[in-house]
């Protein structure tokens, strides 16, 4: 009796290894396949700009039938050819975020035709950072696909991108413009009343001017009606 419980404890301790042993090739296997469809899925992705805000120094695009660029000046991002606009940085901040991690939905294989757009670009967005000066040039619109056609100043590949990577440049000046806060406007104000106190002041003055040339005239007339009597 003593003889059968142990072989059936052995038998009982090989299933349990058994067991431990295919639960933990199985999660081994399944690790190695997740990793493999990330490495698959980070592949598959198409990046086309990837830049911090803080590298930029200058941008400029298309839009709306003009083209408007932006400089960095003493730590300061402003419209090159609107100087007394300004700027929200945290907005243009937010923008280059935007800017700075482009993807585009999927490659062209096919070599460049005129039909893609890019002898007459529809966009054409330059980037000047701390490492260099790229362009992306977006070309025509593939109705079918609601995409666009684009490709760098890197790479002659041609690439497909949602109409959200051009609407990202669909921005002018004014969209960046800082409002006017409180402090700005009881600063103006507290301008004003200087000034309108500065004139009260002068207008004191000459009243006070005004009435010592009458004091000196009354003084006058008096002592020469006093010596006319005598």
């Amino acid at each position: 009796m003593q003889k059968k419980q142990i072989i059936q404890f052995v038998v009982l301790i090989m299933a349990v290894i058994l067991m431990a042993s295919a639960y933990f090739g199985i999660r081994t296997y399944n690790k190695k396949q997740e990793d493999k469809a990330q490495r698959e899925e980070a592949a598959a992705v198409i990046t086309l700009t990837s830049f911090e805000p803080d590298a930029v120094t200058a941008v400029s695009y298309d839009y709306d039938g003009s083209r408007y660029e932006f400089v960095k000046e003493d730590g300061k991002w402003k419209e090159a050819s609107q100087s007394d606009l300004i700027l929200d940085q945290d907005l243009f901040s937010d923008f280059l975020k935007s800017a700075g991690a482009i993807k585009a939905a999927s490659e062209v294989n096919a070599e460049e035709d005129p039909a893609y757009g890019f002898d007459q670009p529809s966009r054409t967005v330059t980037i000047t950072t701390t490492n260099g000066t790229s362009s992306l040039l977006f070309g025509a619109k593939n109705d079918l696909m609601d995409q666009y056609y684009v490709k760098t100043s890197e790479s002659s590949r041609i690439y497909l991108a949602d109409t959200s990577v051009y609407s990202i440049f669909d921005r002018k000046p004014e969209e960046f413009e800082a409002e006017e806060t409180d402090a700005d406007t009881n600063t103006d104000a507290g301008a004003d009343e200087e000034t309108d106190a500065d004139t009260n002041t002068d207008a004191g003055a000459d009243a006070d001017t005004g009435t010592d040339k009458g004091a000196d005239t009354d003084t006058d007339a008096g002592a020469d009606t006093g010596t006319d009597t005598e």
